[in-house]
């Protein structure tokens, strides 16, 4: 009867996250750094499905090269749960802040519990029975040691509680983020796990946590730029509205208007169009420090809130956006370039219009300076 159980389980899974695969794919618009992520969180589950089922098919059998085979599924397993939960950390984390800076900076970071796993489970690959065990007879146990995936799996869903309710005290994330989506069919698939092996319930629990996430992630879309993969314009009048959060802070502002974009449209074509702003969205979501939150103003025009108290760090921002625009027109990756003219502003809370007008009037003198060297 396990077999069966184990194998509706687990198909179920597979056929899961393949479904949702071809789903993300058939319905978006770009690919962007999260949904990159997100896409291997499927995968992984998808094969770490069909690697638990080996590993219950080989266990106790006696074929040539089965006790390797059952060591070899048995460490890509732990390898696969410990790695869902440290791409779900930096899912999270680029899914909110949209700031590959913050996301690169924590990277190093987050990745400790799961390079330690590694570590543990090549320790175990010498026959130490560290982590699990493999009898002369190919069976499988689980070692004291095997607890290290565990905790290492509930500290990152921790990490990514923290994160979450990080970025709504720094007004960040306006949106519900569903995170207790995900944790809720993980958490308890994982203690039935632990609590007695033999009842398959990771795969399929972190498959209907997927699932969920991205029906919630659809609901959100409203606030996000399918193009640029930034926020959009209702993000920021939202974030704007916000007196009580943005009082507490002390926040600039760069409007930014890609320079003869109409060129690009008309001598390349609306898709090259389209590529340019996928191309702008890139370099802007890289260029921002910390506390910084990249917006899709409207057309070729973005914006970037800067949470800061130096207003040199300000200008050091435009500088890095142009060193990075630079970097892109130097490659010849695309045809077209691409330079753009800014303008930038302090927010006074409750007075939004003229930080926005004062963002646009200076972007707008840069811009006729702009149109002045061109043209002479």
């Amino acid at each position: 009867m396990i077999f069966e159980e184990i194998f509706m389980a687990n198909g179920a899974a597979i056929i899961m996250m393949a479904f949702l695969l071809f789903c993300r794919h058939r319905n978006r618009e770009s690919i962007h750094g999260d949904d990159r992520i997100y896409d291997w969180m499927t995968i992984i589950t998808l094969l770490g499905a069909v690697i638990d089922t080996l590993t219950f098919l080989v266990d106790g059998q006696s074929f040539v090269g089965a006790r390797f085979l059952n060591y070899l599924t048995n460490s890509l397993s732990y390898i696969g749960t410990v790695g869902v939960g440290f791409l779900w950390c930096l899912y999270v984390d680029l899914h909110i802040y949209k700031n590959h800076a913050r996301y690169r900076r924590n990277l190093r970071y987050v990745a400790i519990p799961f390079l330690f796993e590694i570590v543990c489970l090549l320790y175990n690959l010498r026959g130490t029975g560290f982590m699990f065990t493999i009898s002369a007879d190919n069976i499988y146990s689980r070692g004291f040691y095997s607890i290290i995936r565990y905790i290492s799996i509930y500290l990152y869903l921790l990490y990514s509680i923290y994160l979450v309710y990080h970025s709504k005290e720094e007004g960040v994330n306006l949106d519900f983020f569903p995170i207790f989506y995900f944790m809720g069919p993980c958490v308890l698939g994982i203690i039935i796990q632990f609590l007695r092996y033999g009842i398959t319930s990771s795969w399929i629990s972190v498959a209907i946590s997927l699932t969920f996430v991205q029906m919630q992630v659809y609901s959100e879309n409203i606030s996000t730029d399918s193009l640029s993969g930034l926020y959009n314009r209702r993000y920021l009048d939202r974030v704007l509205a916000n007196k009580e959060r943005l009082s507490r802070f002390s926040i600039y502002g760069i409007m930014m208007d890609v320079n003869d974009f109409k060129q690009i449209n008309d001598r390349y074509g609306h898709s090259m169009g389209d590529q340019a702003i996928r191309v702008m969205g890139n370099i802007l979501a890289k260029s921002l420090p910390d506390g910084g939150i990249p917006i899709r103003y409207a057309g070729d025009e973005f914006v970037a809130l800067l949470i800061c108290e130096d207003p040199n760090a300000v200008f050091e921002t435009m500088t890095e956006i142009n060193r990075r625009l630079d970097v892109f027109n130097r490659s010849g990756a695309e045809p077209f370039k691409i330079s753009v003219s800014m303008g930038q502003a302090k927010l006074t809370p409750g007075d939004t219009e003229t930080f926005l007008r004062e963002m646009d009037e200076r972007m707008y003198e840069e811009k006729r300076r702009y149109h002045q060297l061109i043209h002479e």
